[in-house]
């Protein structure tokens, strides 16, 4: 490729992609005033400006003191030494490969000890890579065996109108509190296209627009409850979201445990049951 075309590569660069807009951008999304930002990531407000200008080169480590200071993933950082003319610094290694050996059985030991509790390992657009016996066995009690086979994304299983949603008796709230979360990760990643689109097909479910739009609070919550109805009884759930701790890989960076406990002596009979392979119709008869 030619100096020319090159050139003019850069110049068709979007502003929010350059390091100047990317920088605005995350500052603009968290509330940080440039003298809060320079003064985080010790550098002056000045010299701050003039990088965001783009009349100052950033060097690579003024650049990564300032994705620390933001807070922000692994692949963001990479983005932003990329837009920045830097090299990206945190592989990207598939979840699948030997390499992986150690992470993959930690994961497994995680997802182990929560029984008889579900849990689910997510990607960074929700989508399910590992789900525990028992969140298999919540969700072949309120979907069916068949769902078990499908590709499943976390959010859609909320949210979409053809799954878990139809047994949720506190929809609105919990539908809430889950698009306060899935908002605040997708304005944190603002070139992450595929988080970009996973949010807009969210927002395109019916009633769920009118929901994010009412949300004045844009901050996720720590817990969220979800309780759902099944043959006649209610089931409730507190989830939480757990990340790994110092990762030094993209993958992993990206990575959600979502955990779910009982939310209430019932909800944990009945989960306890399930466990013991007690039909729910059965556990249900034997306390009436």
């Amino acid at each position: 490729m030619s100096a020319a075309s090159n050139s003019a590569r850069k110049s068709a660069r979007p502003p929010e992609a350059t390091v100047g807009g990317l920088l605005r951008a995350w500052r603009g999304r968290w509330g940080l005033s440039r003298a809060a930002l320079a003064r985080e990531a010790g550098e002056t407000a000045g010299v701050l400006a003039g990088i965001e200008a783009g009349t100052v080169a950033a060097t690579r480590d003024t650049l990564l003191a300032l994705a620390s200071a933001l807070d922000l993933t692994l692949r963001d950082r990479n983005a932003l030494l990329e837009a920045g003319g830097q090299a990206p610094i945190y592989k990207e290694t598939d979840l699948a490969t030997p390499a992986m050996a150690q992470a993959r059985r930690a994961i497994t030991l995680i997802l182990t000890r929560h029984e008889p509790w579900p849990a689910f390992v997510t990607d960074r657009r929700w989508d399910v890579l590992a789900a525990n016996d028992a969140a298999q066995r919540l969700l072949r009690l309120m979907l069916g065996e068949a769902r078990i086979g499908r590709p499943m994304n976390l959010m859609r299983l909320f949210l979409a109108p053809d799954e878990l949603r139809r047994q949720m008796a506190n929809w609105p709230a919990a539908a809430r509190a889950l698009l306060r979360r899935a908002r605040h990760e997708a304005m944190a990643a603002p070139l992450d296209e595929a988080l970009q689109a996973t949010w807009r097909d969210l927002l395109a479910y019916p009633d769920v627009r009118g929901l994010a739009a009412d949300e004045a609070d844009l901050s996720p919550g720590p817990l969220c409850e979800v309780r759902f109805t099944s043959q006649g009884r209610e089931l409730g759930l507190i989830g939480t979201v757990a990340t790994l701790a110092a990762p030094l890989d993209v993958t992993l960076d990206d990575l959600r445990i979502e955990t779910f406990l009982p939310s209430d002596d019932e909800s944990e009979a009945l989960l306890l049951a399930l466990a013991g392979g007690v039909a729910l119709e059965e556990e249900v008869g034997s306390r009436e």
